[in-house]
């Protein structure tokens, strides 16, 4: 059987595919691609242990068949191809793309999931992708609970949060709560238009599978309870101050927030009010001004907030921040769902304590009581170190090896997050500075030809 495809496309397509794929799984199954055909239409699916990826092609076929190869090795015949399409020649124990002939696995896929006929179906939105690839940089995959490593889809919409900041775009859903395992093969899709989400109950708990274009994405949710993020929505009447800019002065906005340098470990910016200015001042002492329109009294008012906090709110296309005047988060509005995050706070010194000058984070606090022991316990890596207090005995406090271990790490991986920002930003340079020296070379075989030609005109 001889089947010709379009290679950009099937390159493509291995790119999504190949992040389900793990290279050093001691199962077989996991390393494999297994490439079916049935009615004409090809599939191609990779999983892993909950779940899995498939993309189909329409050709033309002279019956069904399905082969399992390893991934790495059709990925590696499939780049090599120096044709704009490729040939798949498929026999009993034959499988080659274009030349190069590959092993056939005896190992066997899993049977696609089966779907009960109670089973809930809905049509997604066009931006459903577009919510997820927003929803996604906030999530924290080294969490410790798992459940926060995932997206919440329920009838409210979409929610994600790492304990420090949260993430809500209100989408019409038919879903009780469900949390989605994080969606990176299906983001690497860039699949464009509506889809459909359907989902159902099995024994070994919530299932579902989403379909956009030509790709399916068929998995397991996460088990345990999402965080009733819900209480900690700030009310209108606590956002007692606001500021809007435009879209415009967003965009200038973010490119000066780039220029900062790093203040670790608070990156803190100071939002205050000059005259019909918004005035941004580092703890380095840069500054500028954007015109916004303000709401509320801004005589004797500023807003710490890290700057990370601000980045990620004006790439969401925000232009509104609703200010508390207490310990309440933020919140962001004007662009992509809502983005809430908690401000930082100078704290004063009280008369038993060492004095605190530099801001610290605070965990967001409910009025119920159960729901603040949860919500505590939701948020407990949004603390900063804490302000040490002295004994009235003046005894020296016992430091809590744990914490310090914590305070070391987190230091440890800020070191590492600006060693490779300087990493990169040096790597740059030199690309520039190859990309200048290439362009001089051609300017002088230019002038070297022209002279040359000058001569021989002589």
């Amino acid at each position: 059987m001889r089947i010709e495809l379009n290679k950009s496309v099937l390159t493509g397509a291995l790119t999504a595919l190949g992040k389900l794929v793990s290279r050093i799984s001691p199962v077989e199954v996991y390393r494999c691609i297994e490439v079916r055909a049935h009615e004409n239409v090809l599939h191609f699916r990779t999983n892993d242990i909950t779940e899995s990826l498939d993309f189909t092609m329409e050709a033309e076929t002279e019956g069904d068949f399905a082969k399992v190869v390893s991934f790495e090795d059709f990925r590696s015949a499939v780049r090599n191809c120096r044709n704009k399409s490729i040939v798949l020649e498929v026999e009993e124990k034959l499988f080659r793309v274009d030349t190069v002939e590959l092993a056939v696995s005896d190992c066997e896929f899993s049977e696609v999931r089966y779907i009960p006929p109670e089973a809930k179906s809905e049509d997604l939105p066009d931006n459903f992708l577009g919510l997820l690839n927003t929803a996604a940089p906030i999530v924290n995959r080294s969490e410790y609970r798992k459940v926060l490593q995932g997206i919440n889809l329920s009838r409210d919409g979409i929610t994600t949060t790492n304990g420090k900041e949260l993430f809500h775009a209100p989408v019409s859903l038919d879903v009780e709560d469900m949390t989605l395992p994080f969606p990176l093969a299906l983001m690497a899709t860039k699949a464009t238009g509506a889809g459909k989400l359907t989902h159902w109950r099995a024994k070994h708990g919530d299932c579902f599978q989403i379909r956009i274009a030509s790709w399916t994405w068929t998995g397991k949710a996460i088990e345990g309870q999402y965080p009733n993020w819900k209480s900690i929505m700030p009310e209108e009447k606590s956002l007692t101050h606001a500021v809007t800019i435009t879209p415009d002065h967003a965009e200038q906005l973010k490119i000066w927030l780039k220029l900062v340098p790093d203040d670790l470990p608070n990156n803190s910016m100071a939002l205050s009010r000059n005259s019909n200015l918004l005035h941004l001042r580092s703890q380095q002492g840069m500054e500028t001004d954007i015109p916004a329109e303000f709401s509320g009294d801004w005589q004797d008012y500023q807003l710490l907030v890290n700057r990370n906090v601000l980045q990620r709110l004006l790439s969401e296309g925000h232009t509104r921040i609703g200010c508390p005047t207490g310990r309440v988060p933020l919140l962001a509005t004007g662009g992509i769902g809502q983005y809430i995050a908690m401000p930082l706070y100078q704290k004063t010194p009280e008369p038993a304590t060492a004095p605190a000058t530099e801001p610290v984070t605070e965990h967001i606090q409910t009025t119920d009581q159960k729901e603040r022991e949860t919500m505590i316990d939701t948020n407990t890596t949004i603390v900063s170190a804490p302000v040490q207090t002295v004994a009235r005995n003046h005894e020296p406090v016992e430091s809590n090896p744990m914490e310090e271990l914590s305070a070391s790490i987190e230091a440890f991986k800020l070191k590492l997050k600006a060693i490779s920002d300087e990493s990169n930003a040096l790597s740059r340079k030199v690309r520039e500075v190859a990309l200048a020296q290439k362009q001089k070379e051609r300017d002088f075989v230019l002038a070297r030809r022209a002279i040359e030609r000058i001569r021989m005109a002589i």
